[in-house]
């Protein structure tokens, strides 16, 4: 009786360390799929995060973009002198006025002078 006691007891031993191998590694399976979530989610944030981020570099160079050119524009512009064909029309035409004052006030500023000095040596 006494070994059959034994046997029995030695046989739920060992059911019982089965039973705990098994939960054992159940309870390892369930913390690696865990790990493996949590890190499948840190990924998925980091991946969010990163398309954000990208959305916003997008938005900022396409803002430079925009004011390169309005720079580059403005810089044609200058190097063009700045001013549109009818005032370059409107400013040649007051150049050419300007001239014709200017030749007619050196005749006169002449014609004084020759006066002057007509009767400086009478």
């Amino acid at each position: 009786l006494s070994l059959r006691k034994i046997t029995e007891g030695n046989r739920n031993t060992v059911a019982t360390s089965k039973r705990t191998d098994t939960f054992g590694n159940m309870t390892t399976a369930a913390s690696n799929t865990i790990a493996e979530l949590q890190s499948r989610l840190s990924d998925l944030e980091l991946s969010k995060t990163h398309n954000d981020v990208s959305g916003i570099i997008q938005k900022e160079r396409t803002e430079m973009l925009l004011s390169l050119r309005k720079i580059m524009e403005a810089m044609k512009t200058d190097a063009a002198g700045g001013a549109s064909s009818k005032e370059l029309e409107k400013l040649r035409a007051e150049n050419e006025e300007l001239k014709k004052i200017n030749a007619k006030q050196n005749y006169r500023i002449e014609h004084l002078v020759n006066n002057l000095r007509g009767a400086v040596d009478k």
